[in-house]
C-alpha cells in the first residue's frame, strides 16, 4: 500500500503546545475509566461443534478453514499482514513563544522553523509477529526566527550531498523469543547556533510540564521500587535490544554573539561516532573529533583526538590517541 501525503505546514504557539500536551495526557485517562462490556462473545466453535439429533448426541467436525486463513505452524511460511509506504515531500513546523496571540504579532515572537524534505516511512509486518520499519529523511533544516538583527539565521542548513541525512531502521523477529535490531545513521549535519535560541527552545518544550515541588509519598515510592525491581528482573530474561548508531561528518559551532559578523566561536568537528551494542553486556564506542577556536575563518587553536571505549560485562577499557 503506497500513500502519498501533500506538503504539511504547521504553526504552533507555546500556549497551543501546552494545550496539545494536556489533551494527550487526558484522553488516555478517559478510556482507562471506561467500564468493561457486560456481555462477552462466546468462544469460537468453528473447529468442533456438538450436533443434537433425535435419539443421539455426537461430535461432528465442522469445515476447518484455519490452514487457509492462518497457515499451519511448521508447514506454511508467514504471510504479510501489512506493507505500508508513506511518502511526504515536505513537513514544515514553525514555533512561537507565549506572547504570540494573533496573526499580527506572530513575526515578533518567533522561535525557530523546522523543515523536513523528501520523507518516507515504510512498515512491513508478518503474521508471526515479525516487523520491519524504516524512516528516511533526505534533508533536515532548522532556522532561527527570533526577532532581531541576527547575522546567522540558518542553525542547520540544507545538506550539500545527495545521500539521506537521517535514517532509522528497526527490525524484530517473530516467534516466542523475538530479537530486535535498531540502526540509526545521521550523515553530515552541520550546526551553527548561539545559546539564545537553545534557551528559547528549552523554555518552549518545558512550558507544558509542571515543575513545581510536590509532596513525596515514601510508601508509594517504596512500592514502586519493589514493582520496578520485579519488572527489571522479568526484563532481564528477555534478550536486549541490539543497536548501532553512526554519526558521520558532524560539525557543531557555538557562537559567542550571533549579532556580530566577526563573532568568536568554538567548533567541534566529528569525523565519526559509532556506538554499537550486540551482546547483553558489551558496548563499543568510537569517536574521532577535532576542536577549533576561531572567529569567522581565522583559526586560533586546534586540537585533534580519537577516543575508543570498549565496555565488556560492565568493565570499561579506554584508549586515547592524541593527534
Amino acid at each position: 500500500m503506497n500513500i502519498t501525503v501533500s506538503d504539511v505546514k504547521l504553526a504552533l504557539t507555546e500556549v497551543q503546545y501546552g494545550m496539545l500536551v494536556a489533551l494527550s495526557q487526558s484522553v488516555p485517562l478517559i478510556f482507562a475509566g471506561a467500564p468493561e462490556g457486560a456481555a462477552e462473545s462466546e468462544p469460537s466453535t468453528v473447529k468442533q461443534q456438538i450436533v443434537e439429533r433425535p435419539g443421539s448426541m455426537y461430535h461432528e467436525s465442522a469445515v476447518n478453514l484455519y490452514p487457509e486463513l492462518e497457515g499451519q505452524s511448521g508447514t506454511a511460511q508467514p504471510r504479510t499482514t501489512l506493507d505500508l509506504v508513506l511518502t511526504i515531500a515536505t513537513v514544515k513546523l514553525q514555533l512561537y513563544d507565549r506572547q504570540a496571540t494573533s496573526e499580527e504579532n506572530l513575526k515578533e515572537h518567533g522561535i525557530a522553523r523546522f523543515a523536513l524534505s523528501d520523507n518516507s516511512v515504510r512498515v512491513k509486518m508478518l503474521s508471526d509477529g515479525a516487523m520491519e520499519a524504516q524512516v528516511v529523511l533526505r534533508s533536515f533544516t532548522m532556522s532561527n526566527t527570533a526577532p532581531g538583527p541576527s547575522k546567522f539565521r540558518e542553525i542547520i542548513p540544507a545538506a550539500q550531498h545527495d545521500r539521506n541525512q537521517f535514517m532509522v531502521l528497526y527490525t524484530t523477529s517473530g516467534g516466542s523469543e523475538p530479537t530486535s535490531l535498531a540502526l540509526l545513521t545521521v550523515d553530515s549535519p552541520h550546526i551553527l547556533f548561539s545559546l539564545s535560541p537553545v534557551f528559547a527552545l528549552a523554555e518552549f518544550f518545558a512550558s507544558a510540564f509542571d515543575t513545581s515541588d510536590t509532596v513525596v509519598d515514601y510508601t508509594s515510592d517504596a512500592n514502586k521500587t519493589l514493582e520496578g525491581g520485579k519488572a527489571n528482573a522479568a526484563a532481564a530474561e528477555k534478550p536486549p535490544l541490539q543497536f548501532r548508531i553512526d554519526f558521520c561528518d558532524v560539525s557543531i559551532s557555538v557562537l559567542e554573539d550571533d549579532l556580530d559578523a566577526d563573532s568568536q566561536a568554538i567548533r567541534l568537528t566529528v569525523a565519526q561516532v559509532s556506538i554499537l551494542q550486540q551482546a547483553r553486556f558489551s558496548t563499543y564506542f568510537r569517536m574521532i573529533y577535532s576542536l577549533t577556536f576561531f572567529n569567522l575563518g581565522n583559526s586560533c587553536a586546534h586540537y585533534d583526538s580519537s577516543w575508543n571505549v570498549l565496555t565488556t560485562h560492565g568493565k570499561p577499557r579506554r584508549r586515547s590517541n592524541l593527534g
